[in-house]
């Protein structure tokens, strides 16, 4: 299984915005800035459904490569838990270190909650708000594996009209846990993705260009909130240049480095970011040079946890499990799905 590079350059764009959305828009409601509101990157909370449309592409495409369901939840987990630990066991550390307003006096039931990942399902609070978005996926994962096994993926299409019949019906509430245990918040993204994944590689044809903009048109109509309509639509066009081959002019290193750490960047940098940029405001009056300096130290500490603790222990995790001597690099490279 190849990997895509232009799939980490929407990685690492995706976890910029979140990055900057948090910096300036987000810290601005909690904390507050001087500078103009004009200024603050707003839009950036969407790139949250850019990860969306990703997994679904992404997890869609592993399942045409796996021999199993084991075989996938294995995968699953080895690729989000141990660093999602380690980036957990790093924040909780520094906000005990360094006091951050909101972020106190968490539990032992919180803690283990938020180490099992499901904290929101019974309303605990997120050790790091950003942990909000790893439910949908694990339900989405669930929901796939489960699929799987039962033999429907080849009747993906059929499947993805009946989730948005069920995604606009819930519109009124009529499933009351629908938004957790059936996606019917957030669905419509992995879904567009998996039809992405057919038009780019198993000759998708007109009904999934309808089922494409069905998804955007349920995703506005489930959301309604201000700037979503360009937002979803930017999403949708970004992942049309992916899949027709038009996004390779943007297969640059900086941004395919962004999407390498794209992972640890997003589990670390909200909680301890804040802290940065309290701390830097007291010595530096210029609150852009703040953003940025917070930015590269963030991207710098997921580098850190990417080189050499996700990636090493994601190895030695696989190579255990398949009982074979360590992969070859390229080989490793494409299992990081």
């Amino acid at each position: 299984m190849t990997r895509l590079k232009e799939l980490d350059v929407l990685r690492g764009f995706a976890a910029l915005n979140v990055v900057l959305f948090h910096y300036t828009s987000r810290f601005r409601e909690v904390y507050g800035h001087s500078y103009p509101v004009k200024y603050d990157w707003i839009y950036g909370h969407y790139g949250v459904e850019l990860f969306f449309v990703i997994s679904g592409f992404v997890i869609y495409m592993t399942l045409q490569n796996v021999n199993n369901v084991k075989e996938f939840a294995f995968k699953r987990f080895t690729r989000l838990y141990p660093t999602y630990w380690i980036c957990l066991l790093i924040t909780l550390s520094i906000i005990s270190l360094w006091k951050l307003p909101g972020k106190e006096g968490f539990s032992i039931y919180e803690i283990i909650m938020n180490w099992s990942m499901i904290q929101g399902v019974f309303e605990v609070r997120n050790i790091d708000g950003a942990y909000w978005s790893l439910l949908p996926e694990l339900f989405f994962y669930t929901a796939m594996a489960f699929i799987y096994y039962l033999g429907w993926l080849p009747k993906v299409k059929i499947l993805a009209i009946t989730w948005l019949l069920l995604m606009l019906f819930n519109r009124q509430g009529l499933f009351p846990f629908g938004a957790y245990f059936l996606n019917f918040k957030y669905g419509m993204f992995f879904l567009a993705g998996i039809l992405f994944y057919n038009l780019k590689f198993n000759n998708g044809g007109l009904t999934d260009h309808l089922l494409i903009a069905a998804c955007l048109g349920t995703g506005i109509w489930v959301h309604q909130s201000a700037g979503c309509v360009y937002a979803f639509t930017g999403i949708f066009f970004l992942f049309y240049l992916f899949v027709y081959n038009k996004l390779k002019v943007l297969n640059i290193k900086p941004l395919v480095f962004l999407g390498y750490v794209s992972y640890p960047l997003y589990l670390l940098h909200q909680n301890i970011g804040f802290i940065l940029m309290k701390t830097l405001k007291q010595y530096i009056s210029n609150e852009f040079v703040v953003i940025f300096l917070c930015v590269m130290v963030l991207i710098s500490l997921a580098w850190l946890v990417a080189r050499y603790l996700e990636k090493p222990i994601l190895y030695f995790l696989r190579n255990l499990h398949f009982s074979r001597k360590q992969y070859p690099e390229k080989v490793v490279e494409s299992l990081i799905q």
